[in-house]
């Protein structure tokens, strides 16, 4: 089958994805140490583990020997090293705000202070409400990338006229930055010269160090078929197909365990870190995450595909997945998951098909052979590590000469 496209072209695979690379990429990435001009990583997150990309980023560009810095909002390091510099453009009570105020108030904080710099600064700039305000500003003495993480005109279900203005808005964004990257080109309809695709992929050392943390844990189990839900705990989760999924098992007597990490922030969420057979881990960090991994039996990845942005989701868990041999289950009308489908490395039921889901669990809990065909297929599908894939993008753009740009 073919891969998923990359930034670079893919290095020939082991069998054991943990053990791809010939060679460390760590080391790789020490023979070719750039030092240029400080990069402000800018994010509307309180915490670095909200968004595993970050702290990924913060590593490589140490390796590299960049400075920088992470503008973000909260009231604290937000997770961060101690030796890391953060500062925070808005306090943490602006999470509970309506969310189109707090993002007019985060891109006007955003615009303000990259007003003031008067330094030469690459900006990393997180998503677009990070990357509008800079690009509004840029100047001889700035360069942007732009890190198109969710297409924001996908995002939501946007009324025909603002999507079309959002879409616009996006394109100037692109053509201002000096590099524009996204997870997948079918999220992208232009192939602009500056498009770079990196794939959601966890990094290498991440992997290794997430091994060596499962390496420790207790091997007692009850027999529980186990299932792992992580990330973004919201409505748009498929939460309430697997509430009701599971409440057909327990029906049928077929007892299962969930362990789940991340922020709830709805009512299903809620409903589910309430029930007896969950094992609530918290807000976790991206290596703990990919930890908790070993653990599971297989991984639950749903997003509601009423939404465009989902139905081209670009997951990293489902390459978490592929680098810790686990199986998982995403629903069907996914259109991004198809190289997986035709690979026949996952399982799929619709959204909304709880019967369907509960049928598929108690198949699996009963004879779990169909896992491990399933993780053997998907250990065969070759992908790059998402540190290798940037450490590229970085340096071509630390590379890249200052280039002027016009006003508004």
């Amino acid at each position: 089958m073919d891969s998923i496209r990359l930034g670079a072209p893919i290095e020939a695979m082991c069998a054991d994805p943990i053990l791809m690379s010939p060679k460390n990429p760590k080391e790789s990435r020490e023979n070719s140490k750039a030092v240029g001009r400080p990069v402000v990583i800018v994010v509307q997150q309180m915490t670095l583990n909200e968004r595993p990309r970050i702290r990924k980023l913060c590593e490589l560009l140490r390796e590299k020997g960049l400075s920088f810095e992470i503008w973000k909002f909260g009231d604290d390091h937000g997770s961060a090293p101690d030796d890391y510099v953060v500062k925070n453009l808005m306090n943490a009570s602006w999470r509970n705000s309506n969310a189109v105020i707090r993002y007019l108030v985060w891109m006007l904080r955003v615009f303000v202070r990259a007003a003031q710099c008067r330094t030469e600064v690459r900006y990393f700039a997180v998503g677009f409400d990070s990357a509008l305000p800079i690009a509004c500003l840029l100047a001889p003495r700035a360069s942007l990338l732009f890190d198109n993480i969710d297409n924001v005109s996908m995002s939501y279900a946007w009324p025909p006229v603002i999507k079309k203005l959002l879409i616009k808005l996006e394109c100037w964004v692109a053509a201002r930055a000096e590099l524009h990257v996204n997870p997948s080109g079918r999220r992208w309809r232009w192939n602009d010269s500056n498009l770079r695709i990196v794939t959601n992929t966890p990094s290498w050392s991440a992997v290794r160090e997430a091994q060596n943390i499962a390496s420790a844990y207790s091997r007692a189990k009850n027999g529980r078929f186990t299932i792992y839900l992580n990330g973004w705990l919201s409505q748009t989760r498929g939460i309430a197909t697997l509430l009701r999924a599971i409440e057909v098992l327990e029906s049928q007597s077929i007892q299962v365990e969930v362990i789940v990490a991340g922020r709830p922030s709805c009512t299903d969420a809620e409903i589910l870190l309430g029930r007896e057979y969950v094992d609530y881990l918290g807000m976790l960090s991206n290596v703990d995450a990919l930890a908790a991994y070993f653990r599971a039996d297989l991984a639950y990845i749903f997003y509601d595909p009423a939404l465009e942005i989902n139905r081209l989701a670009e997951s990293q868990k489902w390459t978490d997945c592929w680098a810790t041999g686990t199986a998982f289950v995403s629903n069907s009308e996914i259109v991004t998951l198809k190289p997986f489908v035709e690979a026949n490395a996952c399982f799929t039921v619709p959204y909304s098909d709880a019967d369907s889901l509960a049928s598929l669990l108690r198949e699996l809990a009963e004879n779990r052979s169909a896992l491990k065909e399933r993780v053997h297929r998907l250990r065969e599908m070759k992908f790059r590590y998402w540190d290798e894939a940037m450490s590229s993008i970085i340096d071509e753009w630390s590379a890249m000469k200052w280039r002027p740009h016009s006003g508004l």
